[in-house]
């Protein structure tokens, strides 16, 4: 063989050897829906290789932790396992690491578990949904009797007389390290209607960073350091009926969520915090039970949300928390979310999205752009610097809106931007018994060239904002709701 083809089969058969994969069959997983698979998937995730779950039901019963740049092919099912809900069965002190409980055979080291009790706050959600807010959550660290000490003390005190809980909650799937990706056409499970039913929990109380979610979702990344991880690639899986979130990312850079069918979370489908330059592209966020689709939570910069569907959410379709920067927005659908689309970060857009069913937009944020939106709901507006351009407002002919358009400032809440230069451009508002409503404290507001056609009103401004507000070239229709003539 020549020296250069010796090269080049050397080259590809190095190639080969560095991305084949084995199957977590090989190291005794079973896929029967009735063992437990977690230690053999761990063993296989342990050699650093890149594995496949085939076909078949994995029951876990904790957190499958990946290696730095390995890949996983999700094929089969990988189910969280019921949880193990014992009793208290004395009092434990905040301070010190040591719960007693009924029976502890069942639990091991390094399992993630929540403490909950009935003294706990009630959490009121979506759907009419009520449930506790959990308590401390962590690893075990050690086992005596049915003595089980955590890694980390605990932030509350638990009292038999309040039917303290000690359950366990893992998530499917737990990135902490840098290339990771899982792929596939398979599905985690995470199984909520048998779970211990307290989140979200403060997973890890000595960090003090309000709600965490290491612990109960279908797979939670997260930095095990302080400075986030990278180059992450999940795709094409599906991942249904989490306790907590069905997807959660925090401190994470440069990763690409794609094709992901989220359902069922019992809390939000897709979770975003402390985050930059990431990309949700097409995915389905479907019938949460308590809040969103897709939120951006906090902390987020330069992340785009492209040709997502986000349909029968609790809450929000899709959401952009406050203080957030760079979040562009296009080409999502949303449908039927109590509100379908909310903007509060600054200098985002959103471009051609469209929101229809019973949720309405709200735009609020600093230095914005709306270019294109289809809402055929209401849209409200708080915002300031914002340029709104284009695009369609506009309820049922059966059903007209009652306003299609409103500007004002309805809070004293300082994440809620004030109403300043605000500029609405060629925007169709029709089918609505009040196309446009402005009131409240406003400033500098401008509707050029929009075509609008009202039952009643084109505008209605309201006395205190009338200095505050031009309209230059709009045509404006209003019609007879009775008869439906031009007036």
């Amino acid at each position: 063989m020549k020296p250069l083809a010796l090269i080049i089969a050397l080259l590809a058969a190095n190639v080969s050897q560095t991305h084949a994969a084995v199957s977590v069959t090989e190291f005794g997983a079973r896929g029967d829906g009735v063992a437990d698979d977690t230690h053999a998937i761990q063993a296989a995730l342990d050699t650093g290789k890149n594995i496949v779950i085939p076909e078949g039901t994995f029951r876990i019963t904790n957190a499958l932790r990946p290696k730095a740049n390995q890949v996983i092919e999700l094929v089969g099912t990988v189910r969280v396992t019921d949880s193990n809900i014992q009793r208290l069965t004395a009092d434990a002190a905040a301070g010190q690491p040591s719960v007693t409980v009924a029976n502890a055979s069942g639990y091991y080291p390094g399992q993630w578990v929540t403490l909950g009790a009935e003294d706990l706050k009630i959490q009121g959600g979506g759907k009419n949904k009520v449930r506790r807010e959990g308590g401390d959550c962590g690893r075990i660290a050690s086992i005596a009797g049915n003595t089980i000490t955590l890694d980390l003390p605990l932030r509350r005190a638990y009292t038999v007389a309040a039917r303290a809980r000690l359950g366990t909650q893992p998530s499917a799937f737990l990135i902490t390290q840098p290339g990771v990706r899982i792929h596939g056409t398979g599905v985690i499970d995470g199984n909520k209607a048998k779970q211990f039913d307290f989140a979200p929990a403060d997973m890890t109380p000595s960090k003090g960073r309000g709600e965490d979610t290491r612990a109960g979702c279908g797979i939670s990344i997260d930095s095990n350091g302080p400075d986030p991880i990278a180059h992450l690639r999940v795709a094409g899986i599906t991942i249904r009926d989490c306790i907590l979130h069905n997807l959660s990312l925090y401190r994470v850079r440069h990763t690409l969520i794609s094709r992901v069918t989220c359902i069922g979370a019992h809390d939000k489908n897709i979770l975003l915090r402390g985050s930059e330059d990431c990309q949700l592209i097409a995915n389905q966020c479907m019938d949460s039970d308590f809040e969103d689709g897709i939120i951006l939570y906090s902390g987020n910069n330069h992340c785009v949300v492209q040709g997502n569907i986000c349909v029968r959410n609790a809450r929000l379709g899709i959401c952009v928390n406050a203080f957030q920067t760079g979040i562009l927005l296009s080409g999502n659908i949303c449908r039927d979310n109590p509100a379908n689309l909310s903007l509060r970060g600054d200098h985002c857009s959103s471009t051609g999205d469209f929101c229809a069913g019973k949720g309405g937009v709200r735009i609020e944020g600093r230095g914005n752009q709306v270019n294109g939106l289809v809402s055929l709901n209401s849209v409200t507006i708080s915002a300031t610097d914002l340029n709104y351009t284009g695009g369609i407002i506009s309820g049922p002919p059966d059903e007209p809106l009652q306003i299609g358009m409103e500007v004002f400032r309805n809070t004293n809440d300082p994440r809620t931007a004030l109403v300043d230069g605000v500029r609405v451009r060629g925007v169709t508002i029709k089918n609505c018994r009040t196309a446009v409503n402005v009131k409240g404290v406003v400033k500098d507001v401008r509707f050029i060239e929009n075509r609008i056609t009202a039952l009643r009103e084109p505008f209605h401004i309201a006395l205190e904002c009338k200095e505050h507000v031009t309209l230059e070239r709009n045509e404006t229709t209003t019609t007879n709701a009775k008869e439906g003539k031009a007036k």
